[in-house]
């Protein structure tokens, strides 16, 4: 006891404990009130997203499964974890029929019609040409999960400081893989092959050339028209640039059929589990560069595919991987992001500098954005196995 200090009555003293405990009480009570509001700050609001995908015309392949991935996400968002801070996500799906001009009619009616904070899609790099500009031009974010051809972000025809891409481009992919592939075959001739209609394609065969040619390879580029004249160069190597899987696919089968056995590399397009399931025995071996392998052993790739076979009873593929992290990159800016529900001009500017400091783990490994809106992630060297899956050849980090 100290002597100094006066000793007060027992009523007084009971009273004086009363009132303590009762301060203590309401603190804690305010503490966690506090804590709490950070997580339903924007109950009763919503946070709606538009998707451009194409699910019929020659994006069949691809636009289905980019829905399903998109959907998964959203509705993990909503019954996991309660929302955005509390908000419902919502997602309006268009289908653009693989078109690029219907696709940018259903982006103006995305964005000034159902009034969307942000877009998904579309499907093709050609669509997205036509699509884009629209977005830009109402300042409205768009996060491409597809597009992979150049003048996309950073360096475009338009201005594009509103597009975003999640999808790993031919520029990068490409001579990632010629680089893979001059190492592991050791080749002194390269064919590359496009298709004649195909704009995508030569640009691509361009970008193969080039990387060949770096390399110290011979090459020879052509249209597919012209396969067995160009057979005769007797190339180490093919390369087959397309814009789609069934033309890629069958470029493989006619190369076969004449006699070519060495190895054959190829673009996005034979990413498509479609196309290594339509080549099968013919296909094995068929090297492309990824931005998203099924055997990547991270928590979050597992998780996203056994919830995806879950939901669909199906096996996810690169196409629904890229749309399920977009989504998953949305909702991560948004939730960081000062959003206010009562001026949409500002709250898609706000998503869109929150969406610049995005990082964070997806199915596609660690994801942050470039300075310019590109991709920074890790690239899948993978192989196709001859039933239909694929084999990691390679890993290379950014």
């Amino acid at each position: 006891m100290n002597p100094s200090r006066p000793r007060l009555p027992r009523p007084q003293l009971i009273r004086f404990a009363v009132l303590v405990a009762a301060v203590t009480l309401t603190a804690a009570l305010l503490v966690a009130g506090c804590g709490g509001s950070d997580d339903d700050q924007w109950k009763d609001e919503t946070i709606s997203i538009g998707s451009l995908f194409s699910t019929t015309g020659d994006g069949v392949p691809f636009g289905p499964q980019q829905v399903k991935g998109a959907q998964l996400a959203v509705d993990e968002i909503n019954d996991d974890d309660d929302g955005i801070n509390g908000a419902e996500l919502t997602l309006t799906q268009r289908d653009d029929a693989s078109d690029p001009a219907t696709s940018a009619k259903e982006m103006k009616s995305l964005i000034g019609e159902q009034q969307v904070m942000a877009v998904l899609g579309p499907t093709f790099s050609n669509s997205a040409a036509e699509a884009d500009p629209v977005a830009n031009q109402e300042q409205t974010p768009v996060l491409a999960v597809s597009n992979t051809g150049p003048g996309i972000v950073g360096d475009c025809d338009y201005p594009c400081d509103f597009i975003f891409r999640d999808s790993l481009g031919e520029a990068t992919a490409i001579p990632a893989n010629v680089k893979n592939l001059v190492a592991g075959n050791k080749p002194t001739r390269a064919l590359v092959l496009y298709a004649p209609d195909d704009d995508f394609g030569k640009t691509s065969a361009q970008t193969a050339a080039k990387a060949f040619q770096e390399a110290g390879v011979r090459t020879v580029s052509g249209e597919t028209g012209r396969l067995k004249n160009l057979l005769g160069t007797k190339p180490g190597v093919v390369m087959i640039t397309a814009s789609s899987g069934e033309t890629g696919s069958e470029v493989v089968q006619k190369l076969r059929g004449e006699g070519y056995r060495g190895p054959i590399g190829g673009g996005n397009a034979f990413n498509s589990p479609l196309v290594a399931k339509s080549l099968g025995k013919v296909g094995k071996g068929v090297q492309s560069a990824s931005a998203w392998y099924a055997g990547n052993a991270s928590e979050e790739n597992q998780e996203f595919i056994a919830s995806y076979q879950s939901k669909y009873g199906e096996a996810p593929d690169q196409f629904a991987a890229q749309a399920y992290t977009g989504v998953k990159l949305l909702a991560e800016a948004a939730e960081d992001a000062d959003l206010g529900f009562d001026d949409l001009a500002a709250d898609r500017k706000a998503l869109k500098a929150s969406l610049e400091k995005v990082s964070e783990e997806t199915p596609l490994g660690q994801f942050s954005f470039t300075p310019d809106h590109d991709v920074n992630q890790p690239i899948w060297i993978v192989a196709m196995d001859g039933k239909g899956g694929y084999t990691l050849v390679e890993k290379v980090n950014p």
